[in-house]
């Protein structure tokens, strides 16, 4: 008994030992790990100071996949390559496809898939030609819209859509009215956000849009910002203007402004756009006010407005909660 008391004490005091040796190793490697965290930190903020808004698009991609989405890619039908998101199975009975505006692509709508898919809805978001990872056209044609109906044509060919809910913000949703009065048998519910295409603009006032929309300076950039944020998700800081100058300036963004910047496109069009067409507009827009939305809504058949308090032009990213409240109500009405 004596020895096995005394083989305890020397396994405890060996277990002891191990652990006081183990303590500088611990010490060494929380160190390090320190050091990696704080480099990743000093990165992420470097890359954030450097281009805002490409440090969101890319947050936006990986919260894409965090709500389960992959990538399909496929071709338009001038060749060019086109990506889309998918959230969810593709044998749904209708899925919700998501077309974004100027200067965006498929991750503006990443908060809105993710409430889409917990909803049980699969979700698809389009990157429109010459956005995001969809390809650049070789022709200004491309950038047209025309060129994004067919993209939407061709996306639905590709993944093998039958009939889906299409859901179109901005520019985007001047591309959802023109497919739906292309192709009404696949659309199920048609939501318009924001949406361009419903106002009447003489010749100087376009003009006056195409200004703000070329920033000349850090001062007009600003003006675009108030143009398009009345709650903005970042703050007016300079880089921040600076990469939306960035981002507008861009040959792409420029080029669909002149191959797309039609604001009256949907004008007079409007009794010919699916029964129970429900319009989602920020209280708050500057750009298409709320008025114009009250005059559509008035000549399309069965239509609702649904107006968010303290938003304006982007209310999917100003106000996303209020925004998931107001799609759901759109897309479950039938």
């Amino acid at each position: 008994m004596p020895r096995s008391r005394r083989w305890t004490t020397s396994t405890t005091l060996s277990r002891r030992s191990s652990r006081i040796n183990l303590l500088p190793v611990i010490r060494r490697l929380s160190g390090i790990v320190l050091l990696v965290l704080l480099a990743g930190v000093s990165i992420l903020l470097g890359g954030l100071a450097a281009d805002p808004l490409g440090a969101l698009r890319t947050a936006g991609a990986a919260a894409l996949r965090a709500a389960g989405a992959h990538v399909e890619l496929f071709r338009a039908p001038d060749g060019t390559r086109l990506r889309a998101f998918v959230a969810g199975p593709l044998s749904t009975e209708c899925p919700v496809v998501l077309l974004h505006g100027l200067g965006a692509d498929a991750t503006y709508w990443a908060g809105t898939v993710r409430a889409l898919t917990v909803a049980g809805r699969t979700a698809i978001a389009l990157d429109a030609p010459g956005s995001g990872g969809s390809g650049t056209p070789a022709a200004p044609e491309g950038f047209s819209l025309e060129a994004r109906v067919a993209a939407v044509e061709a996306m639905s060919r590709a993944l093998r859509l039958d009939r889906f809910d299409l859901v179109g913000h901005s520019l985007g949703g001047a591309t959802a009215g023109l497919f739906a009065l292309a192709r009404p048998e696949r659309v199920g519910r048609l939501v318009l956000v924001d949406a361009a295409g419903f106002s009447r603009v003489d010749g100087e006032r376009f003009a006056q849009f195409l200004e703000i929309a070329r920033p000349a300076d850090r001062r007009g950039a600003r003006r675009l910002l108030d143009l398009l944020f009345f709650r903005k998700p970042l703050p007016s800081a300079g880089v921040v203007a600076d990469a939306l100058a960035r981002r507008f300036l861009a040959p792409n963004v420029q080029t669909t402004i002149t191959e797309a910047g039609r604001p009256d496109i949907l004008l007079g069009k409007e009794a010919d756009l699916p029964f129970g067409t429900v319009l989602i507009w920020g209280q708050e827009e500057a750009l298409f006010p709320v008025a114009v939305a009250r005059e559509a809504a008035a000549r399309i058949p069965g239509a609702r407005l649904l107006v968010v308090t303290g938003a304006g032009h982007d209310v999917p990213l100003e106000a996303p909660a209020a925004f998931d409240e107001a799609l759901s109500r759109a897309l479950a009405a039938r």
